[in-house]
């Protein structure tokens, strides 16, 4: 009876257990959690001393999200540093949204949190989120600017890093309108000898200078072009991209601000663009024998001389269509042309015999002389040449203006069909 009892009674008590293992490791875990919500690091060093591998058995289970991103989301260093005492390893955990804790950090602002993950390593500033994004990338697109010196410290290197996008920080930065964030990092480009960063392009071709010109921020076109001590060659104002537009075509017509300074720094338009000007650093004397810095955009010359090289006139771009434009208007009008020859020699006028209402006079004569067929023939005649003249000249400007299209042999071959069905009208 006993042993049956005892039999019966261990089975059960192991059921029991394996239920109720389970459910204790869940509570355990939701006080865990809202002890690093709440910041209450006492409680937390108490669960975690009851149980070492409770925080291990969390982040299995957590799919990336673990008790540190809830401790720098709610702000808790304390809490952030006993969580890496235990298990360091937890900083470079990325969860489903691609933030690691660094990155959370850097997004809020938290300069103490991002120093202190930056204990476990400087590696944890090139951990990769979302679209290839590192920690530095969150500080500069938010404008925290404490956050961002604090990682280019740690990692210099960093500001060269892409977003999937082909996106530098200097990309982020003007896109957000951060201006004091642009300036953090042109100092740092400069002091590490990293200023081609400025001239990269991204996934589209577009240079942080034709970022800033198309979203109509005059201070960052003016700091780029002449507000920074960039060395000569660094900053291209003519860069196409891939669409083959310039600064120039990007900037509003309405802001003739931008667009004076980019025509002062050589801007043009699309592929019209003359040779870039670039950036040079000019020293000038002032009074009192005092000796500042200027920064002048000027273009190099063609032939080098002892003449200064001369700047183009401010007025000199104003009003002045982009290139696409205008070969869109040359395109409709040489099509309303080739549309109205072609109709005419389908329809060509009609020479009836017109009947004279008086006998005498020189009106009589001239229409007299209107019905002989030479004159019809001629008038006839005149009129065949003058159309075939103008359809072929609308032609032959369909085909120049459309000559870098990709379809173009298409197209050319369904011009030279229609020529061809117009010879035949005008002949029949």
């Amino acid at each position: 009876m006993d042993g049956r009892g005892s039999g019966a009674g261990g089975p059960e008590a192991f059921s029991f257990g394996q239920k109720l293992l389970p459910s204790m490791a869940q509570i355990m875990a939701t006080k865990l959690l809202e002890a690093a919500r709440n910041g209450n690091v006492d409680e937390l060093k108490d669960l975690v001393s009851s149980n070492e591998l409770i925080l291990k058995e969390m982040t299995l289970e957590a799919a990336g999200h673990t008790l540190l991103h809830v401790a720098c989301v709610a702000g808790h260093l304390d809490v952030v540093q006993e969580l890496l005492k235990h298990m360091p390893k937890l900083a470079k955990k990325v969860n489903a949204g691609g933030f690691s804790p660094l990155h959370i950090a850097a997004a809020q602002g938290e300069v103490e949190i991002a120093r202190e993950l930056l204990r476990v390593g400087e590696d944890l500033c090139f951990v990769k989120g979302r679209e290839r994004r590192i920690p530095l990338h969150y500080a500069v697109v938010n404008g925290e600017l404490n956050v961002m010196k604090v990682l280019l410290s740690a990692s210099p290197e960093s500001v060269e890093e892409t977003t999937a996008r082909e996106e530098t920080v200097l990309h982020l930065a003007v896109k957000n309108n951060w201006f004091d964030a642009v300036v953090v990092l042109v100092e740092h480009l400069k002091q590490h000898k990293k200023e081609q960063v400025i001239k990269r392009q991204d996934n589209k071709g577009n240079t942080v200078l034709r970022v800033a010109a198309a979203i109509q921020n005059f201070e960052m076109v003016n700091f780029m072009l002449f507000g920074s001590a960039l060395e000569f060659g660094i900053v291209d104002v003519n860069a196409l991209n891939k669409s083959g537009s310039t600064p120039l075509d990007v900037s509003s017509r309405s802001d003739q601000e931008i667009r004076e300074i980019l025509a002062q720094a050589g801007a043009k338009h699309g592929q019209s663009n003359l040779p870039s000007s670039e950036i040079v650093l000019v020293i000038g004397d002032q009074d009192n024998n005092e000796r500042a810095t200027s920064y002048q955009s000027v273009r190099k010359p063609a032939v080098e001389n002892d003449q200064p090289p001369s700047l183009p006139p401010k007025d000199s771009t104003q009003g002045e269509k982009p290139l696409g434009d205008k070969r869109n208007d040359l395109l409709v009008v040489a099509v309303l042309i080739v549309t109205a020859t072609f109709q005419a020699v389908i329809q060509p006028p009609n020479l009836k015999k017109v009947k004279t209402h008086t006998k005498n006079g020189f009106l009589a004569a001239y229409l007299s002389f209107e019905a002989t067929t030479f004159c019809k023939n001629f008038t006839l005649f005149c009129f065949l040449t003058s159309n075939t003249l103008g359809f072929l000249l609308a032609v032959q400007m369909i085909i120049g203006l459309t000559e870098d299209l990709p379809s173009k042999y298409p197209l050319k071959l369904s011009t030279f069909s229609m020529v061809g069905t117009y010879l035949s009208c005008m002949y029949n």
